[in-house]
């Protein structure tokens, strides 16, 4: 069981300063040249570029922000705007993939409508995607610990609209973390939704530390994913319970090496 790790710096190598190009640089340093971020907005995007061509690092995605409740029609203009921004952005960092998370569902629409119309808005998002050459990855969180309300809980949500929407530049982004903090069980949702996979983070359960230190058998887990026929990134999206993070990816990076 082999696969490359990216590692997300808003989580870890806080050790190297609150600067994202700091961070890098302590990813590079420690081995990790695959990166992740949250948004770019209100970012220096020429400082992050050169740090990444300074690093030799490959920006692997972004995210859209989530405050956007795109389960309102009203709101797909601004959402479009915002997303042609995001990935003016994440071509210029080289970056492949563009996150969308769904955003607060509401109390007044049925579930269905809400999928419906989140599906409307990424169709309406597809020529700016592949104008910039980027796939989109829907990326379902849990609502019981870290984002209560969002509407993309469970995994089967994303997985509503990838169908739905029916385009190859729109795939699934499995956290792991967020699929069991839900109660889902990866063994049974993985080989269910393979074909959709574009991307899996992970993080160990319960406290969203580095695998290993919580209750996931990551053995068993790589080999679920190993068995589903995926062979990306596994994207480390935890916060370390050591002062150093590198120290804190040692035993998932034996795990995956």
């Amino acid at each position: 069981m082999s696969f490359e790790l990216s590692v997300n710096l808003e989580y870890m190598f806080h050790e190297a300063g609150e600067r994202l190009e700091d961070r890098m640089a302590a990813a590079a340093a420690a081995g990790f040249t695959k990166v992740e971020i949250f948004t770019t907005s209100n970012r220096d995007v020429p400082s992050l570029k050169k740090a990444l061509e300074d690093n030799g690092c490959e920006l692997v995605g972004v995210v859209t922000d989530p405050r956007h409740q795109i389960c309102l029609e009203p709101n797909h203009e601004a959402f479009r705007e915002m997303f042609a921004a995001a990935a003016k952005d994440a071509e210029a960092l080289g970056c492949p993939n563009i996150v969308v998370p769904s955003g607060a569902a509401v109390p007044f629409l049925r579930r269905p409508m809400q999928l419906e119309n989140v599906a409307k808005a990424i169709a309406s998002v597809l020529p700016i995607a592949e104008a910039h050459g980027l796939t989109i990855l829907l990326e379902p969180v849990n609502t019981r610990f870290d984002h209560p309300g969002v509407l993309f809980a469970m995994t089967e949500d994303a997985v509503d609209v990838i169908e739905s929407v029916g385009s190859p530049r729109v795939k699934l982004l499995y956290d792991v973390y967020h699929s069991i903090t839900e109660r889902e069980d990866p063994f049974t949702v993985l080989p269910q939704v393979a074909k959709h996979i574009g991307h899996i983070q992970i993080a160990d359960a319960p406290g969203r530390g580095e695998p290993g230190s919580g209750a996931v058998d990551w053995k068993a887990i790589l080999n679920a994913i190993e068995q589903t026929g995926y062979t990306g990134l596994i994207g480390l999206e935890c916060s370390p319970t050591k002062a150093s993070t590198a120290e804190a990816l040692a035993y998932i990076r034996q795990l995956c090496a």
